[in-house]
Formats: C-alpha cells, sequence, structure tokens
C-alpha cells in the first residue's frame, strides 16, 4: 500500500545544495519542509582525505555528516527525511513518488526544490561492470547511461560518497597498487591518499597535460612536482579495456594494477528535470532567483547551469560551496524575501604533494576553443623576498581577450591561474574571481591594493607587473 503524506516544500536531494535549502527554508519560518535522500550526507570535497588519513586521521567516516549530532542542521531534520529516491515526479500536479526502504510514499507537496546534484561519470570500455551486482540506491553514469554504483566491478572505484570512500579505504589497507584515471582535483587528490597509505599509484590522463583546468604551461608545474615524488603519469593515455588486475590502453600498452579509479568528472543528474518536461541545457535552466520553467518548481546544485558572469555564456560549475549559496537564494525567494545569485564563473582550488594551484573562470586553451581571442600572461612571483630561505618560487597567469566578441571586450580579464609552493592561494583566488565575475580589465587591476607584510609576502607588487605587462602588450 501507497502512504500518502504532504508537505509545503518538498527539497529532493540530501547533497550540500539539499541540507542548505532545508536549513534556510526553516530558518525563514517555512516550518513544513520534507527533504528526500538517496545516501548518507557527507562532505564530498573532503573525502580523498579521509582515504589518505593525513589531513582526516579519522578516516572516511569522520567525514560522514551525523544527522542525529547536527551543527547547523535543525534537529527536526531526521522526521523530515525520507530516504530512498524519487521515481516519478510531476509538476503540475505537485506530486512525488519517492521509493525507500519501506516501500513507495506519496509526497504532495506546493513547492519543490530539485538538487539532484552530479554523478561520477566512467567512460563506456570494457570490464568496467560486472555482470550483477547488489543494489546500492546511487549511481554512476556509464556513457550516457545510468547504472547503480553496485554494478562496478570489484576492481573498478569511484569516489563520490560515503560508500566509496569505504570501499577505497579497504583498498588502500589491502592492496598494493592503483591506477587513477583523470588529473582533476578529485583524482591527484585521491591519488596523494593513496600514495599516503603506501600504494604505488600511476596517473591516466587523455589528455596532453594534467589539470584541465589550467593550461599547459602552468599544469607543467604540477607534471613537475609529480615526477619530482616519482608518481609516473601518462599524458593522452585512453582506455581500450579494463580487466582484474589492469588496464590495455588504446595503443595496445597493458598497465597492471590490483585496482583502478576512475576520476573522470561528473556529470549533472538530469533524468528527473528532463521526465517532468523542465527546461534542460547543459543542465537545468534556471534564472537568477533559481526558479525553473516550472511554476514553483526552484532547481540548485550541481545539476544546474548558470550563466558566466564574464562571457554570458551558459557553464556548469560543479562547486559545493556554489551549490549553497544558490540554495540560500532559493529558500529565501520561497519565504517571500527576494533574492538573487550574484554574477559567477567557476573556480577551483586544490594542492597536491605541497603544491598549491588554483584555477577561475576561462582557461586560455577554453576561450580559444570557444571562439574567444586572447593572450596569456604569466607572472612570476615569490611567497617571500629572496632574502628570505622560506621563500617559495610560483607564477600566477591572467586570460586577457583581444578582440571583442559579445559581450566580452578587450582587455577584460577572462581566467586566472595561480601555482605556487607553500602558501595557499585561497584568498587570492577569490578575489580574482570577483574580478573576472564583474568583467574587470587588466586597467582595472590597479585598483585591487597590494598589501604588504613580509611575514606574509614579498614586497614585490605582483598586480604592477601583469598591469605592465599588460601595457607593453597590448599598448594603451
Amino acid at each position: 500500500m501507497v502512504e500518502k503524506i504532504k508537505t509545503d516544500v518538498l527539497v529532493v536531494g540530501g547533497g550540500p545544495g539539499g541540507r542548505v535549502a532545508y536549513m534556510a527554508l526553516k530558518q525563514f519560518g517555512v516550518t513544513d519542509v520534507k527533504m528526500v535522500a538517496n545516501e548518507e550526507p557527507t562532505v564530498i570535497c573532503s573525502l580523498p582525505y579521509g582515504v589518505g588519513r593525513r589531513l582526516v586521521p579519522g578516516g572516511p567516516e569522520a567525514v560522514v555528516v551525523d544527522l542525529s549530532k547536527p551543527h547547523r542542521l535543525p534537529p527536526t531534520i531526521l522526521q523530515d527525511v525520507l530516504q530512498g529516491n524519487v521515481t516519478a515526479l510531476d509538476p503540475a500536479a505537485r506530486e512525488a513518488v519517492v521509493e525507500g526502504p519501506g516501500g513507495q510514499t506519496a509526497v504532495g507537496f506546493d513547492r519543490l526544490v530539485l538538487a539532484p546534484g552530479a554523478l561520477p561519470w566512467i567512460p563506456a570500455v570494457e570490464g568496467v561492470l560486472a555482470e550483477t551486482g547488489t543494489v546500492q540506491g546511487t549511481g554512476v553514469f556509464y556513457g550516457d547511461e545510468w547504472v547503480d554504483k553496485g554494478r562496478l566491478a570489484d576492481h573498478v572505484y569511484v569516489l563520490r560518497g560515503a560508500w566509496d570512500a569505504r570501499r577505497l579505504d579497504r583498498l588502500a589497507s589491502e592492496k598494493k597498487t592503483a591506477l587513477v584515471v583523470g588529473t582533476g582535483a578529485i583524482g591527484l587528490e585521491t591519488a596523494e591518499a593513496l600514495l599516503d597509505r603506501g600504494m604505488a599509484v600511476t596517473l591516466l590522463e587523455a589528455l596532453p597535460h594534467v589539470v584541465a583546468a589550467m593550461d599547459g604551461d602552468m599544469a607543467a608545474r604540477v607534471e613537475q612536482r609529480l615526477a619530482e615524488r616519482n608518481v609516473p603519469v601518462r599524458k593522452d593515455a585512453r582506455l581500450a579495456r579494463v580487466f582484474p588486475g589492469g588496464v590495455e590502453l588504446s595503443d595496445g600498452t597493458v598497465l597492471e594494477a590490483d585496482a583502478v579509479v576512475f576520476a573522470t568528472g561528473v556529470r549533472p543528474d538530469l533524468r528527473l528535470a528532463k521526465a517532468t518536461g523542465l527546461e534542460t541545457g547543459r543542465g537545468i535552466v534556471v534564472d537568477r532567483q533559481m526558479r525553473t520553467s516550472a511554476p514553483e518548481v526552484y532547481a540548485v546544485g550541481d545539476a544546474v547551469q548558470v550563466v558566466d558572469g564574464a562571457t554570458g555564456e551558459s557553464i556548469l560549475p560543479l562547486i559545493g560551496t556554489l551549490a549553497m549559496r544558490q540554495a540560500m537564494v532559493a529558500a529565501s525567494n520561497i519565504a517571500g524575501r527576494p533574492m538573487e545569485l550574484p554574477p559567477l564563473t567557476a573556480w577551483g582550488v586544490s594542492e597536491i604533494l605541497g603544491l598549491h594551484w588554483g584555477s577561475v573562470g576561462w582557461t586560455e586553451e577554453a576561450a580559444r576553443r570557444a571562439g574567444y581571442s586572447v593572450a596569456g600572461l604569466i607572472q612570476p612571483v615569490r611567497t617571500r623576498d629572496p632574502f628570505m630561505p622560506e621563500g617559495k618560487d610560483g607564477a600566477w597567469k591572467l586570460v586577457v581577450a583581444t578582440a571583442p566578441k559579445d559581450r566580452v571586450k578587450p582587455g577584460q580579464i577572462l581566467g586566472f591561474q595561480v601555482v605556487q609552493d607553500g602558501d595557499s592561494p585561497l584568498f587570492l583566488a577569490e578575489r580574482f574571481l570577483d574580478i573576472v565575475s564583474r568583467g574587470e580589465t587588466v586597467m582595472d587591476l590597479f585598483g585591487h591594493y597590494f598589501i604588504h607584510s613580509p611575514a606574509h609576502n614579498a614586497v614585490d607588487d605582483p598586480y604592477l607587473g601583469l598591469l605592465s605587462q599588460a601595457m607593453r602588450t597590448f599598448g594603451r
């Protein structure tokens, strides 16, 4: 028998966007809220560090959010969470069907927040899937096909949730060698986690250089660090098949390993949105108030496409902290407090083997592929003055438009990259996130003051260095 319940707001998805939407709605006085979640909540970006134990000595379990001991979440969340998956959704009739451990529940709602997130993507090569498996209720995209994670072969791994982290944790305890496919932030962080656990790791990358979020000239510094630490990297490597004990590449090369970890990116989960007729592009289409094409239906998080502040292009940032901001906007509007998402662009910051890197906006390579005429300006930097032995070398890079295109103007900064030893570039990336999102030019850099403190940075002003480069490159 199908249980029937009614709620004011139904939140579909228990990730960062869904949890913050629930929390914000409660804070704004919306008392009747239900949230559908299909797995244990975690701090996703910390999962590699739970596996590696260096930053999270307590292991993967320390990264799982215990809803019975809420930190910021309302104490009512346990009674408001529906465990399972939404298998049917009718926005016009205001009804969803949730399939959970106890059977089906029909949920009537007045307003809806979709936060389905994104799922690991694995190339559709032979040997990834087992013939049968235990149903987990969460999935991956195998090519264009959604498959339950329980179908993954015993030697195939991903890292997106608690179940994945526990599997990798056991792997690191029991096996000796791994191939990590993909060299983005998660791929590199997972590789380092397995290295920290004593495993031998080889990285495979289909592109000509590691870290697609950076250009080759900046990514070369990451490659140098990997080489210094004797971590093998195979670039332009495409898989032909996976088998117990290793992989075969498209050129016939066979690489042996106990496990294959796929960190080949994620794709937005648009299954519900498409099935219900919501407007979609690269992701779910929303306005700046997070409203979809259907009345009283909002969407937040990794499944949502947004407008890039620099270019006006539709982008998929796939960032957890952005999902939280979007959730706050959606909840505020539902509660009758008009609010819009500020201008933004994509960003990422990470660290590998002590080397920090960050990327904001467009790379030179991506901008050229999209038809923009750009130039790259690289400014060497040092974390301390030359006479201070603890100083480390690094570099900043600006991606600057050299010709107009649509809303982009000559001299506009479309992207920023940084690679440096020692010091985190987090606050620097945040500053350039504002600069790029607001469409500022290289001349506008003069309005961003540089603070010097000998204990914190070198006296040379890198903003003036970039401005001087730009004036020499582009003239007046």
